[in-house]
């Protein structure tokens, strides 16, 4: 049985393929038109999918979405008209947006069928849970999903046992974690709905001052409910994008919003950490109810809020929870992923026989088509006896490398395939990829790529962590050792590597280790500020050229700037 599962629409729209219960393929579109977060019907993912199984969209038997678009109409349509007599341009304005939207998202999905395939329109938070517990090497535990709004949703708890989920309760919009975070997130200068994370690593930099006003904007209720204070915000009813998410209170109390450009001050440093405070704390009294509910020990959990590293950090460190697992495309474009294993699951009564342990299942490029392009191209390269040890060279001698190599990642992080890589022992080559390779601001950190048997030596509480979606504290001792991966409050957002699941990276790590003494390398995703992670050989020599990278090891090939 061939199932496509399609995630997102509005943004970070993807596509993904299981065969037979086994995860075939999977992309979003934003990596194929070098559009970031694209949105809207994913019609590049889908044909990349179908080629890469070697099948044509008549051999798909069902394809799944990832929102079900009449309970969304059923649900946001009467809280807009709540609203009219308070801001009746804009209610008048979200209505006919909604209605448009579900029609052309209802017509663009159905323009992907085939001869055959029937369409499923899945309730978004069931998605989002499935994708990680479904994919999880648990049989039973509890679940999660925090995320800005699915179809009226925020915040879904439940459990789940074999192939079968239970949801417990939902919060509804506008009490929402992700709609808070992205109201701070403006607040503080950056880009709502994808800046999130620049916040989370500001947050580092300062002290929760403010916490307690930021804890009262929470009122955390029994049974591990919790509703937002409301009179802070506006975005509720009115345009947050163009107008600001806060209300005249929270203006009145903190001051001005910054605007993009303007000079961080210490005051925006502490708001960040006193909201990561929260909202850490918001999720611990969530997973505490949830423990005592079910008696697992076991947590999965999605939604664009479980890519809060910190967050997920602090949950496995303070919680009741010994294991959680987040699977790496944890927003939105992960629904289809999770659509479509809920899907395989319900069709066939099978049981579960897929783990997720790599998320390199995306575009790759084979030596001869590298090889070729990088002649065309007149682009003087080597062809090192091994890679591997070339490049590993590089890295020891201070230089910043492009590593390009087999599938892409899918989700939003970089995990060996489409990376940047550099030495994690030299103070200064944080401040150096900051300013001459990402472009991006000076307080943003960098994680490290650590040997999976040797990750308990460097990091408190780390044992494995593929997917770079947990925050540990580096131990006291080794922080010297490896100061460009550590971040000002001691952290480091960890991916591990197991040499079973990823052979190449791990001999990388092994040679890189044999020269400079630790077991790490440091690892940020082959972009630039503002683009998506590269996808083809193109994308990185142009990508490669633009900044200050010295080496590209490529394939088989290695392309130096000397």
């Amino acid at each position: 049985m061939n199932i496509l599962g399609i995630g997102g629409y509005s943004h970070d729209t993807s596509a993904v393929l299981v065969c037979d219960g086994h995860l075939v393929a999977g992309v979003a579109e934003e990596r194929l038109t070098r559009k970031k977060h694209q949105g809207f019907v994913p019609r590049r993912a889908v044909q990349w999918c179908l080629d890469e199984a070697g099948i044509t969209r008549d051999d798909i038997d069902h394809v799944c979405c990832y929102m079900r678009p009449g309970l969304r109409m059923a649900r946001r349509v009467p809280y807009r008209l709540s609203t009219l007599i308070r801001t009746p341009y804009y209610a008048s304005a979200f209505i006919g947006y909604e209605f448009v939207h579900n029609f052309n998202f209802v017509t663009g999905m159905r323009g992907l069928l085939g001869k055959k395939a029937r369409i499923h329109f899945m309730e978004h938070h069931p998605a989002h849970a499935a994708s990680a517990f479904l994919v999880s090497p648990y049989d039973e535990a509890a679940l999660l999903t925090l995320d800005y709004m699915g179809e009226w949703a925020v915040t879904w708890t439940g459990v789940g046992r074999g192939t079968r989920m239970q949801c417990f309760q939902k919060e509804n919009y506008p009490h929402s974690l992700g709609v808070f975070y992205t109201a701070i997130t403006s607040y503080l200068g950056f880009e709502r709905a994808s800046d999130e994370y620049k916040v989370m690593g500001l947050a580092s930099y300062g002290e929760a001052e403010f916490a307690d006003e930021f804890r009262s904007m929470f009122k955390l209720l029994p049974g591990g409910r919790y509703t937002l204070d409301l009179s802070w915000f506006q975005c509720h009813y009115k345009p947050g994008s163009h107008v600001g998410y806060m209300s005249r209170k929270f203006l009145d109390r903190f001051g001005p919003a910054r605007k993009k450009g303007e000079p961080i001050e210490k005051r925006h440093e502490n708001i960040a950490a006193s909201a990561q405070v929260a909202v850490e704390e918001t999720a611990l009294h969530i997973a505490k109810d949830l423990h005592e509910r079910t008696g697992l020990r076991r947590l999965c959990m999605a939604g664009g809020v479980a890519l809060n590293c910190s967050m997920n950090g602090r949950l496995l460190r303070d919680s009741p929870f010994d294991e959680i697992f987040v699977q790496p495309a944890a927003g939105d474009d992960g629904t289809g992923l999770g659509g479509a294993f809920m899907l395989h699951h319900e069709l066939t009564g099978a049981e579960r026989s897929f783990v997720m342990r790599d998320a390199r299942i995306g575009p790759s490029s084979t030596n001869a088509e590298i090889k070729d392009f990088l002649d065309r191209a007149k682009i003087p390269y080597e062809t090192p006896a091994s890679v591997i040890e070339r490049t590993a060279d590089l890295l020891a001698e201070g230089n910043i490398v492009g590593w390009f190599q087999g599938g892409a990642e899918f989700g939003p992080r970089a995990l060996g395939a489409r990376s940047i890589l550099a030495d994690p022992t030299r103070p200064e080559m944080k401040d150096l990829l900051n300013t001459y390779v990402k472009h991006r601001e000076e307080f943003r950190p960098f994680a490290p790529s650590c040997l999976e048997e040797r990750a308990p030596e460097y990091f408190e509480g780390c044992t494995t962590s593929p997917f770079m979606l947990f925050v540990y504290r580096v131990k006291p001792e080794m922080r010297a050792k490896v100061p460009a991966i550590t971040h000002v409050d001691g952290t480091a957002r960890v991916q591990t590597v197991a040499k079973d699941v990823h052979p190449q990276y791990h001999a990388l790590i092994e040679a890189f280790e044999r020269r400079r003494g630790v077991p790490m390398v440091l690892n940020t995703s082959f972009n630039v500020m503002g683009e998506p992670i590269v996808n083809a050989p193109a994308d990185a020599v142009r990508c490669f050229y633009s900044t200050g990278m010295d080496a590209l090891a490529i394939g088989d090939f290695v392309v130096t700037k000397r």
